[in-house]
């Protein structure tokens, strides 16, 4: 039971450092210092980024509600 939450907490605050370093990397993108060669490879980078992010708010949040 405490591993649980051990475990949740974790991944809370994983999901924090990935949502920092996104948010850094765009900073830095935004300011120019970023160089993205493709289009195509930004797009992808972000969507992976992104559902990273929201996948481990769901499940963190899914784990504390309803177990």
């Amino acid at each position: 039971m405490v591993t649980e939450y051990i475990f949740t907490a974790f991944l809370i605050i994983l999901g924090l450092g990935v949502m920092r370093f996104g948010s850094i990397h765009f900073k830095k993108f935004k300011e120019g210092k970023t160089k993205i060669k493709s289009k195509l490879s930004g797009q992808l980078s972000f969507l992976i980024l992104f559902i990273v992010i929201l996948g481990l708010i769901i499940y963190s949040v899914n784990d504390l509600l309803f177990n």
